[in-house]
């Protein structure tokens, strides 16, 4: 019997990064969306010693993945099967969501605790390159989950419920992906990220609701200035339309109330999907 998991994509509609002089502290602050679709993952042990991942069909170094899993010190080889619902490097939270699934499906194969997938799934998203708010967002229990605290989630990173769900939600994709690492690097980038993050959460506060949740991503995505010409374009279109968008952070891509088969004739070049929000813990099965 092998450990099976479904760990929920997310979209980081505001973040406010914190760097801390500890990599347990480290993260970010904000409001996001869990997502229907994710990441499915099933693992089983290896004699040889090895590390094989393995994402949407394809054996992948899959470095930060990797990087999780060896620091897990599994006292064997692992073979992981990581197949995503959602395109990678778009706002979606892929990194966060295929690695917390491999090391949730190595603690349950190894008999290790849920809080070293937590802590492992956390440092490689800190010390490789990626986001530094998705894997807490995702372990929340709430569809739209309030980032409070930064940091590991049940150590020092909290949650809060901001009391919204989506029934349905539209994404629309780019081909252009848009790559984190570069953006979170970047000092300048940042200053204007912690800037626009802080603003933008004082004004959530004001007014938690479905359109308010739109107007402060909206907000933030042009004051931090990383919309690309499709996204603002797209969502200028979709407001005439008289629908509302964001822009997933950090990707070239749009999430909209507006319907599916609207979307798909306004932005026929793009790839065009259909989900709600996900509530409820994450919990790991056993498959034959």
């Amino acid at each position: 019997m092998r450990p099976s998991v479904f760990v929920p994509g997310h979209i980081s509609c505001i973040f406010r990064p914190y760097r801390a002089q500890s990599v347990e502290e480290t993260g970010s602050r904000g409001l996001g969306i869990r997502l229907g679709l994710g990441c499915h993952g099933t693992a089983r042990k290896r004699d040889d010693g090895k590390i094989v991942i393995r994402i949407n069909g394809e054996e992948s170094e899959a470095s930060l993945t990797r990087y999780a899993l060896e620091s897990m010190r599994l006292d064997s080889g692992i073979e992981v099967d990581l197949k995503h619902d959602l395109p990678l490097q778009q706002g979606f939270g892929a990194s966060a969501s295929g690695t917390y699934a491999a090391t949730l499906c190595a603690a349950d194969l190894f008999g290790k605790d849920r809080s070293e997938a937590l802590s492992a799934t956390h440092r490689a998203e800190c010390n490789m390159g990626g986001g530094l708010g998705d894997l807490l967002a995702i372990e929340s229990p709430y569809p739209v989950p309030v980032r409070v605290h930064e940091g590991i989630p049940g150590l020092t990173g909290v949650t809060s419920d901001s009391g919204l769900s989506f029934d349905r939600l539209t994404l629309i994709v780019f081909k252009k992906p848009l790559s984190t690492k570069s953006v979170l690097g970047n000092p300048e980038t940042m200053d204007r990220i912690i800037r626009a993050g802080d603003s933008a959460m004082v004004e959530f506060d004001k007014d938690r609701s479905i359109e308010g949740l739109f107007r402060v991503s909206n907000s933030f995505s042009i004051e931090i200035g990383l919309e690309s010409e499709e996204v603002s374009l797209g969502m200028e279109e979709l407001e005439e339309e008289g629908y509302n968008s964001g822009m997933c952070m950090l990707g070239n891509s749009i999430f909209s109330d507006v319907p599916k088969d609207v979307a798909e004739q306004m932005f026929q070049g793009a790839r065009v999907i259909e989900c709600s929000s996900f509530s409820g813990r994450i919990e790991v099965t056993r498959t034959g």
